[in-house]
């Protein structure tokens, strides 16, 4: 009887815990192959950087290490995935793909209908499994959060007792890496600068797991009230986001450790911990953003036009005037405006800024310096190690003011040294040309101008006040309302009966 061969596809899922494709693969199959095909279209997409890539090969080389433990390994083979599926088939005939769901751009969305036509072609099943709270072809957003809670709840997936079903056939070894050779930057155009080498996150399992334990008992006291500045962000976040978007840990393992730390700090402040109440409070307020991170990714896997055009149409009348040389100054951290030049000079070093930081850059880029969100997308892809498309389109989108079912934030980014880095430690540790300046004159710089650093590229006051015309004149046309509406029964949350509000624009 010839005997069921399985490849396990890795995608965005370099971890054995909770791993449901893995053990699915492995309950279902006599022999198993996990296989990280390293794809050229990946390496070339406008979308990917070396921290993507770094994130890849950290995370595959501590799967590889954790298998070669237990006695086998990944195959790795670099090539694009319809032709290293026809190579393989043509040397040995397998049977069965699984893989975990991957919400992201047309790229990888093309890719996997083509591989979906490949497996209807030759006979071969491909079985795809969910590995986040993100529902495919779900038309009754009402019943996502219910849907979600019940996934998140759910038994994880404990790591495979034994691996012996997973072979490296001899058919195809003269086709994968060498044994034991690790995939480097040698193997990518791309290569890491010694300084961002010193601060980007380490990215694979050991670390995710290592990270949640170090978040949930000693940095989550600061998160409440901390994640705003990036001054203490680094270290009040839950530096979970990168561990979320490469699949090295699951929203699902996260939410629930953290859920047992919650109980365990009720009993603490029951018996009359003073910092419990805190802690706890912090920690909700957590679990509230692994929700959300989930319901920003719905949006994608519902509507996958977004990453080309507004989820609300009546924008895509919007203009704008997308100077390069506006770009390419916001781009270099070289606009005039402290707090944005130090948040675009800190990402392209470490891969990170926090989330305020991340709608201040996206509203000053269109609001203030008037560019398309389209156009900002994939340079503000590459700059985040924890790149998530579904987080980012939406974000992208929101913060631009283009959905029109949220509240308009136009970011004032004196305002936010004032508020975020009143010290300006975090501005002089990223724009060494402020270092020798008082607190005073960087505040001012937009009024008075130092030397040594650009004057303002713009005027912040009449392009943000020309902007709000535009945005308020899309609102206008006939017809606007019922669109928003339409918007928001298609892609708005339901948490906690949420109610439509009447647009208004906040400064932030």
């Amino acid at each position: 009887m010839n005997q069921t061969l399985t490849l396990y596809w890795i995608k965005r899922d370099f971890r054995l815990l909770d791993n449901i494709a893995l053990t699915k693969a492995i309950e279902e199959s006599d022999q198993v192959v996990p296989i990280f095909i390293l794809e050229p279209s990946f390496l070339n997409a406008p979308d990917t950087s070396v921290f993507h890539v770094h994130a890849v090969i950290d995370a595959l080389q501590d799967l590889r290490h954790q298998l070669q433990q237990k006695g086998t390994d990944v195959a790795v083979i670099k090539g694009e995935v319809i032709p290293v599926l026809d190579t393989l088939y043509q040397k040995k005939k397998f049977h069965k793909i699984v893989s975990h769901e991957e919400i992201g751009t047309e790229r990888t969305y093309g890719r996997d209908r083509a591989v979906n036509d490949w497996c209807t072609q030759y006979s071969v099943e491909w079985t795809e499994v969910r590995q986040t709270g993100v529902f495919r072809r779900l038309t009754d957003r009402d019943k996502r959060h219910k849907e979600w809670k019940r996934f998140m709840f759910s038994d994880i997936v404990p790591v495979p007792k034994s691996l012996k079903k997973c072979v490296h056939p001899e058919e195809w070894s003269t086709l994968f890496y060498e044994k034991n050779r690790a995939l480097t930057f040698a193997d990518t155009p791309f290569q890491m600068t010694s300084e961002q080498q010193q601060y980007v996150q380490a990215v694979n399992e050991t670390a995710a797991l290592q990270t949640m334990q170090d978040f949930l008992q000693v940095r989550g006291f600061l998160y409440r009230g901390g994640i705003s500045s990036p001054v203490i962000a680094f270290t009040a976040g839950s530096r979970m986001s990168v561990h979320l978007a490469w699949g090295t840990i699951t929203g699902r393992v996260l939410y629930q450790a953290t859920q047992a730390r919650m109980d365990e700090l009720q009993q603490l402040k029951d018996a009359g911990d003073p910092y419990a109440g805190r802690w706890r409070m912090s920690l909700r307020s957590f679990t509230s953003r692994l929700h959300w991170r989930d319901h920003f990714i719905q949006r994608l896997e519902r509507e996958p036009e977004m990453e080309f055009r507004a989820i609300n149409p009546a924008y895509e009348q919007l203009e704008y005037d997308n100077a390069p040389e506006l770009l390419q100054a916001w781009n270099a951290g070289m606009t005039g405006y402290p707090m944005v030049d130090a948040c675009i000079r800190c990402l392209h070093t470490t891969g990170f800024i926090n989330f305020r930081m991340r709608a201040m850059l996206t509203s000053f880029a269109c609001h203030t310096l008037h560019l398309d969100w389209k156009i900002i997308n994939h340079p503000m892809a590459r700059m985040y190690t924890d790149y998530e498309p579904g987080i980012h389109l939406s974000q992208l989108q929101m913060q631009a003011g283009v959905v029109g079912i949220n509240t308009l934030r136009i970011y004032s980014p004196t305002k936010q040294i004032i508020d975020q880095d009143p010290e300006t430690v975090f501005i002089k540790k990223w724009i060494p040309e402020l270092r020798p300046y008082s607190i005073e004159a960087i505040v001012g710089h937009e009024e008075e101008p130092v030397d040594n650093y650009p004057a303002p590229v713009v005027d912040r006051k009449v392009n943000n006040k020309e902007m709000r015309s535009r945005v308020y004149a899309i609102r206008k046309i006939d017809g606007y309302r019922e669109i928003a509406n339409r918007v928001y029964e298609k892609h708005g949350s339901r948490r906690s009966g949420s109610k439509k509000k009447k647009p208004v624009v906040k400064k932030t």
